[in-house]
């Protein structure tokens, strides 16, 4: 009986799966391809997230796609990479409303620079409703330039060095001293990777 079976399963796989020098065959017995399948693929990766394209050609065949400056892939999904012109500065808001009730010391100050202002390069700041200081940015990386634009009516003082951020965090202001905008203004600010530092550059109140 045990013969039997055995016999019984070769058989229903030999129609199905043929090798030939040139190519494996699964459903076709002239395979035309290194691997040629006639029928539908189910293919179950390893990693949850995609990192390559690839997609079927006029002959049934398939190859990898470059992605190109056109299209990336995110968390798995393939996304239009949008058309920047490079003599546009893209605008962000931080809204410090919410962290304004209990700080007047921004330490580490978070302004989605790796998120939702990742290519916004002139950051808006509103909510406030009385003077602050700033000890640091995080998410720094070498050559990121950002325009601190304190768009409301109360003074805003960059610390020089100062310990309340991570050191990776802080402010160079250049003068040794601590820089202010008085009301309305803008800082600008580049992160020195070998310094991992922000410098302040300038100052415009």
């Amino acid at each position: 009986m045990k013969n039997l079976t055995y016999l019984t399963c070769l058989l229903l796989v030999i129609p199905v799966f043929s090798v030939f020098s040139q190519g494996v065959g699964i459903n076709t017995s002239s395979p035309q391809a290194t691997l040629h399948i006639n029928g539908t693929l189910k293919f179950e990766p390893k990693v949850s997230n995609a990192t390559r394209l690839v997609g079927v050609v006029t002959n049934g065949g398939v190859k990898e796609f470059e992605l190109g400056d056109t299209f990336n892939i995110t968390s798995g999904t393939l996304e239009v990479t949008p058309a920047v012109d490079p003599n546009v500065f893209l605008i962000g808001d931080v809204n410090q409303a919410e962290m304004a009730q209990t700080t007047s010391q921004y330490d580490n100050f978070d302004m989605s620079l790796n998120e939702t202002n990742i290519d916004k390069m002139i950051l808006r700041v509103s909510g406030e409703t009385s003077g602050y200081s700033v000890t640091g940015f995080s998410d720094g990386y070498d050559g990121r330039i950002i325009y601190y634009y304190n768009s409301q009516n109360v003074n805003v003082t960059f610390f020089d060095n100062h310990s309340g951020s991570n050191a990776q965090n802080q402010i160079i202001t250049g003068s040794g001293a601590n820089e202010a905008i008085s009301s309305q203004g803008v800082a600008e600010f580049i992160y020195d990777g070998s310094l991992e530092k922000w410098i302040l550059i300038n100052l415009r109140s």
